[in-house]
């Protein structure tokens, strides 16, 4: 084939600039046209890095040399990617001399450069076309009603369902066991204490989380063995979608269209979220299978439309032209995944040819998409692309022959073309048609198809957001990036031409799109309103500031915009409002909806053109949004194109999240019914958050059981269910001071209640130690306090903090419970874990065994405790505060040692005790036939 210097796209002089862009895992510097977003630098950067790197063993001009120096642009990708294909087309005898070669590079860089294309991503390696034998490959069909659709379609879903749960599975383990490593780097102490779920209290309430998730404890050895050398998560992979292939089906149209049972189990399948494609006959069918394998590119129509918005059909045909050879060469030379897409390419040679930007042309030529005339418009663009592509196709036939499995049937392959042909309206499209028609009848066709209709979300992204195939535009307006990063919208091109086209007022669309940018003479809220209710300049300013970029006035007026301050001292919201992030402050300060939405229509614009008065309903029609014009206007778009298209319909028909099973049949059923030659169904994914409002069972409801006098395996986990609400301490509450001193450090622990006893806060006070030191441990104290007041459970500090070690540390005096202590904050644990949840597992009475986990046996302890002194009577002013209790609580108020304290017997027996009319303890024993008080010794007359 031949290709002269000057075929190349309507580009021009790029103006370009080094751009920092900002990647997942880095900052990238790269040149790039200055006036495009990030957005779309970014997917450039990406296609670059999937771009195979391999060149023939052949002798290269210059110009083709791998070794020679790329042009920098977009990370060398354009230069690459135009370079090695026309290395591979001159290896392929696609060209009749080098300098065929060369023009063809120059063409397509730049194609590339410009934007008025762009290629679909490859695979860098794999396997190639020509290495394997098409000629046995054949598309998996499956017949609706064959015995095998059943079972076909039962493990199509069953994959999914597969993948699903795994896929959410294997992000519930991962967290689990990341809890589990967390749990082990968390301890502080002897390793071999740490990593024993038995001795570390958190790591076994982790690991029993992390079976419970599906965890075997093999995984669970695992983590903690990650942990201990160092690791500090458990990556998953959490894939966004399921890599599966769809399944084609072939199906009678009557079938779909009545909704037969088959066809409802497909539109189960479907809306559950399987991949599937419908075909109303087995040709297409077959299309529709080998379009997988099929290397794809996109031609943007905006790029080739005048002011006027009118295309150069001639230009169109040359690009057109350029990228059927392009992917030829990605077809031959390029790599496929699997042995399967490479046996259809090798076999049928499928081309993804397609057009972007098609409602972009409508709506600046001010046609209605959802109209016959737009409709006309649409098809003979495409019968232009397809004329161009389907003559490239014959060209190459000519030069390295007819793909495989044209030969089988020659004769129904030229019908084909000829009834394609047939129903071009374009004169110029006609004449490409001719020549095709003329030049396949000596030597065939190279591809099966050329042209497709599908979506391709990354390659719209590439031609800066243009919707791929005959769908409808993307709206008025663009996003402008500014040198800050900042979006800024404006009026798109086609939108001004189809504006001017159909006469009307420019200026007032332009104001009434994008708005006045400001509330000065807003109606209903403007400044005055604003100040009269509080408002300041301040304020004001702040908000408006953030308009452009917001683009909603609620949002602008957020508190986390003109100060959370204001909103709660001025408007008067409440801690708890101002924490909801659906705070309406505008109407928290006394405006209705209605003059919300005015001011917002009047600051921001209207953001459609649909929504402006000043148009009259017939101005309107050209620039209805998808949503708009609705499912039928797409159905009928995509059956005025079809027919100029290799493949049947990759398009996926959208269904909402909300959509219902039966709402999927009939969408089904009507694409049957508008004619097309497929049918997909795609629904949209869930919204994020949510969606369960389960109801609070008995077995949910938070519990604390009581502990019980005597333990010999101690259950710690507790299923806690509390609102993120602080729980504020009585004005007056009582609680208790505990001095102890640890490792020569005093340390004074003060302890605040609320009325049910809980612990509700706490102090730390240390004598002698350095001014930091104290005041970092009273904040601490204090952060405690808030958690403890917020609902996190003792137990959860106590577990964490334990075992912690640092210095001061060492032996403990002043306190009956802790005799050693790791460090502070082990003491101070150690301490309310004994008093409030009962945990003499903490406790130790040996000062001297001061080992890893800092707890003691008591093995040749000495007894610093007079056992007869847990027997006798205390007197309640010992544990209770009198001026606490107010005078509530009588002088001769005692404790008795009833039960013992920490397993002691007392000697009092409680059952035969009476109270005593002198001290008013329950202290009155039998002795002999009277009463005597072991207490103040009290005697009375037995009763008999």
């Amino acid at each position: 084939m031949r290709f002269e210097n000057g075929d190349t796209g309507p580009g021009g002089p790029l103006d370009l600039d080094l751009r920092l862009i900002e990647r997942p895992d880095s900052v990238q510097e790269t040149v790039a046209p200055r006036d495009w977003p990030s957005a779309r630098v970014e997917a450039w950067l990406d296609w670059s890095e999937t771009l195979a790197r391999d060149f023939p063993k052949i002798d290269l001009p210059e110009a083709l040399d791998p070794d020679a120096p790329f042009d920098p642009l977009l990370a060398q990708g354009p230069d690459r990617y135009a370079r090695r294909s026309a290395a591979w087309g001159l290896k392929l005898g696609l060209f009749d001399s080098a300098d065929d070669a060369l023009a063809f590079r120059q063409a397509l860089f730049a194609s590339l450069c410009s934007g008025d294309a762009a290629p679909g991503l490859s695979a860098p390696s794999g396997i190639r076309p020509n290495s394997v034998s098409g000629l046995s490959a054949e598309p998996g069909v499956v017949q609706m009603g064959d015995f095998e659709f059943a079972p076909a379609l039962e493990r199509h879903v069953a994959a999914l369902r597969s993948w699903q749960a795994a896929t959410a599975g294997a992000r519930r383990v991962g967290e689990t066991l990341g809890g589990v490593m967390a749990a082990v780097q968390r301890c502080e102490g002897d390793a071999a204490a740490c990593a024993d779920p038995r001795r570390n209290l958190a790591l076994g309430r982790a690991a029993r989380s992390a079976r419970a998730t599906g965890a075997t404890d093999e995984m669970i050895l695992n983590a903690i063995g990650l942990a201990m050398a160092g690791e500090t998560c458990w990556p998953v992979e959490r894939t966004d979608s399921v890599a599966q292939a769809p399944l084609v089906v072939s199906a009678a149209r009557d079938l779909v269209d009545s909704a037969c049972p088959e066809a409802i189990r497909a539109a189960l399948a479907a809306w559950e979220g399987a991949p599937l494609a419908i075909a109303f006959d087995l040709p297409n069918a077959e299309a529709l299978a080998r379009a997988r394998a099929a290397p794809r590119a996109a031609i943007d129509l905006a790029r080739l439309m005048n002011e006027e918005g009118e295309i150069d059909l001639a230009q169109l045909a040359a690009v057109a032209r350029l990228w059927t050879v392009a992917l030829e060469i990605e077809a031959s030379a390029g790599f496929c995944a699997d042995v399967a897409d490479a046996g259809l390419r090798a076999a049928f040679r499928p081309l993804g040819l397609t057009l972007a930007g098609l409602g972009d042309v409508l709506a600046a030529r001010g046609l209605a998409y959802d109209s016959d005339v737009g409709r006309a418009a649409a098809q003979d663009l495409f019968a232009v692309l397809a004329g161009a592509s389907l003559l490239a196709s014959a060209e190459l036939a000519a030069k390295v022959g007819a793909y495989p499995e044209f030969e089988a049937d020659p004769a129904e392959k030229l019908a084909a073309l000829k009834a394609q042909a047939g129903l071009a309206k374009d004169p110029q499209a006609r004449a490409l048609f001719a020549k095709a028609v003329k030049a396949a009848g000596h030597c065939g066709l190279r591809h099966a198809e050329t042209v497709a209709l599908y979506a391709d979300p990354e390659l719209s992204l590439r031609l800066g957001g243009e919707p791929i195939g005959p769908q409808p535009w993307s709206g008025p307006l663009i996003l402008a990036e500014l040198q800050d990063d900042q979006l800024v919208p404006l009026m798109s091109a086609p939108a001004l031409a189809g504006l001017k086209r159909l006469g009307a007022d420019m200026r007032a669309a332009e104001r009434g799109l994008l708005g006045e940018g400001s509330l000065r003479e807003a109606p209903g809220i403007d400044h005055k309103a604003l100040e009269a209710r509080g408002f300041t300049e301040h304020e004001i300013g702040l908000a408006e500031q953030a308009l452009p970029v917001l683009r909603d006035l609620r949002a602008a007026f957020a508190p986390a915009i003109i100060g959370a301050g204001f909103v709660g001292d001025v408007l008067g919201a409440s801690s708890e409002a101002l924490a909801d992030p659906a705070l309406d402050v505008l109407a928290l300060a006394g405006f209705a909806p209605e003059q919300i939405d005015r001011a917002q229509a009047f600051a921001c614009g209207a953001g459609s053109l649909t929504g402006l008065d000043i148009l009259s309903p017939e101005q309107k029609a050209p620039f209805l949004s998808a949503e708009e014009v609705g499912a039928p206007a797409l159905l009928a778009m995509i059956a005025a194109v079809e027919p100029f298209s290799g493949a049947p319909n990759q398009i996926g028909l959208p269904l909402a999240w909300t959509d219902t099973p039966s709402d999927a049949a009939r969408l089904q059923a009507a694409a049957a019914r508008a004619g097309l030659r497929a049918v997909r169904l795609t629904r949209d994914p869930a919204p994020g958050g949510t969606l369960l409002d389960l109801p609070m069972t008995e077995d949910s409801a938070p519990r604390r059981a009581a502990p019980a006098p005597v333990v010999t395996e101690r259950v710690v986990e507790k299923l806690i269910e509390r609102d993120r609400t602080r729980r504020k301490l009585p004005d007056r509450r009582k609680g208790y001071i505990q001095k102890a001193s640890v490792g020569g450090h005093k340390v004074y622990l003060h302890t605040g209640e609320y009325d049910d006893g809980e612990l509700g806060e706490i102090f730390l006070d240390m004598h002698k130690e350095g001014a930091a030191f104290r005041s970092l441990m009273n904040n601490f104290a204090i952060a405690i306090s808030i958690g403890l007041q917020y609902g996190v459970p003792l137990d959860e500090f106590v577990d964490a903090f334990v075992y912690t070690r640092f210095e001061p540390a060492g032996p403990v005096t002043g306190n009956d419970s802790i005799r050693s202590a790791t460090s502070i904050l082990d003491y101070i644990f150690r301490e309310l874990g004994v008093s409030y949840l009962d945990r003499q597992d903490l406790a130790n009475a040996d000062p001297g065994e001061f080992n890893a986990d800092g707890l003691g046996h008591g093995k040749g302890a000495p007894d610093l405790k007079d056992p007869e002194a847990e027997d006798e009577l205390q007197p309640a002013s010992r544990f209770i505060s009198k001026g606490f209790a107010r005078g509530s609580a009588p002088d001769n108020l005692l404790f008795l040692p009833v039960g013992g304290r920490k397993g002691a017997a007392g000697k009092v027996e409680e059952a035969t005790a009476d109270v005593c009319p002198s001290c008013g303890g329950l202290t009155m024993t039998h002795k002999g036939q009277g009463l005597v008080c072991t207490a103040c010794g009290e005697t009375k007359a037995g009763s008999a």
